[in-house]
């Protein structure tokens, strides 16, 4: 098939995230495979309106909020000609194909937006990015729509417009196992690691403000901060004012090489994020042997297995309290090591990329056909030791399972 791609971003970009990992990752394997693949997506300063990543063609026009015209524009100058299927990744705002395109088209929801458009975007454009997320799934007519976690298959549900008469397909994404896996010792000092970009919804902040507490019980702490983005100064000024710059330490862009040190080396990752659509460095530092704290929010809850492969923590004051645990209980951070390396392994992008790749070939073929997509929304789960297939409603009850364990009322070993 011919693959047409819209995204804001590509892998290149300066401010690339888990996103666009987990698009390049299907899309070069769907190139090894035959097919042909075409990005269309911002172009930031700097790079070139052509590209090639991988075998996939990259076209670059457009910025933050022209890149939805631009697409529109080059997709009925040129695009159209050379696809066979769309694939529509929408970012809390979709690329609207449905509007101008003919051909069959699927959208790809990594999570709904809601309360971070206000907190990234202000109360202005933040209302006007909610409104669109919210009237989309009634305007626009998909032939398919996957959702990367069932938390975002719920949140759609529960809170976007006509988005209960949809078809959702859930697919979760993969990982690289010939990649990440675990290796070396530990870093000497105890060591929490925070990566990824560094936005607001993803509340660094809170972490650090939570610093001082915890190295007064583990004196020689200390908190790595890898990434960037555009809340960093303050994260910078808040460990000022808090008066824990000395133990906490901004890194800034790493490449996959210090990543995967970072991962293996770091004691506990921690996750502060309001949401998520998925928790792709979770599995990553999982898969390296390092257990992750986060939040009980949309995504992070089905990354991490409670009790297994990390913590999920209804508060501050017990995000803070299972981070101490798993710093100061040497024989709780072994087992929750080896649980979560078992956990990662669940899940693999080769799996993840014939799964998406099948939904846009029976999308094409229904429109083909003149079938109507499936009705029964279901999830799939990319396990490299098999999968799990079941209808969507069965996982809506898990969203209010008890919260799980405070790991305080374990013993400490030392």
């Amino acid at each position: 098939m011919r693959i047409l791609v819209f995204n804001w971003r590509d892998v290149k970009h300066p401010e690339a995230g888990g996103a666009e990992i987990h698009l390049q990752e299907q899309a070069r394997r769907w190139v090894d495979w035959g097919h042909q693949v075409t990005l269309f997506t911002s172009r930031p300063q700097g790079s070139s309106p052509v590209d090639q990543i991988d075998g996939v063609r990259v076209v670059r026009a457009g910025g933050f909020y022209t890149v939805y015209p631009r697409a529109a524009l080059e997709y009925l100058r040129s695009l159209r000609k050379e696809t066979d299927v769309i694939l529509d990744l929408v970012n809390g705002i979709p690329f609207f194909s449905p509007a101008y395109a003919r051909k069959p088209r699927v959208g790809l929801m990594h999570h709904v937006h809601s309360r971070q458009f206000l907190v990234e975007m202000g109360p202005v454009l933040g209302r006007v990015g909610r409104a669109v997320e919210y009237v989309f799934p009634a305007l626009l007519r998909y032939d398919r729509i996957i959702c990367i976690s069932r938390s975002t298959a719920e949140d759609m549900k529960r809170y976007l417009l006509g988005a209960r008469k949809l078809s959702l397909e859930v697919v979760y994404p993969g990982i690289d196992h010939s990649f990440f896996r675990p290796g070396g010792e530990k870093f000497p000092r105890p060591t929490i690691l925070y990566l990824g970009r560094v936005k607001k919804y993803k509340r660094l902040g809170k972490l650090i403000e939570m610093m001082p507490v915890i190295r007064e019980r583990v004196k020689d702490v200390e908190l790595l901060v890898a990434g960037r983005g555009d809340a960093l100064d303050d994260a910078v000024r808040l460990a000022r004012e808090r008066g824990v710059q000395d133990c906490v330490r901004f890194l800034g862009f790493v490449d996959e090489e210090r990543k995967l040190e970072l991962y293996r080396r770091a004691w506990v990752l921690a996750m502060p994020s309001m949401n998520e659509g998925w928790g792709m460095n979770v599995i990553e530092a999982a898969a390296c042997g390092t257990p992750c704290v986060a939040y009980r929010v949309p995504g992070l809850e089905e990354s991490i297995s409670p009790g297994r492969s990390g913590y999920l923590a209804e508060d501050d004051g017990q995000f803070c309290r299972c981070l101490l645990d798993i710093l100061e209980d040497r024989t709780l951070r072994e087992d929750l090591s080896r649980g979560a390396v078992e956990w990662a392994s669940r899940y693999d992008w080769e799996i993840t990329a014939r799964r998406t790749l099948e939904i846009l070939e029976e999308a094409a073929c229904s429109r083909k056909s003149g079938r109507s997509a499936l009705r029964e929304a279901r999830t799939f789960v990319p396990m490299a030791t098999g999968t799990e297939d079941r209808p969507l409603d069965e996982g809506i009850a898990r969203r209010r399972e008890p919260a799980s364990p405070d790991p305080g009322a374990l013993s400490r070993k030392g």
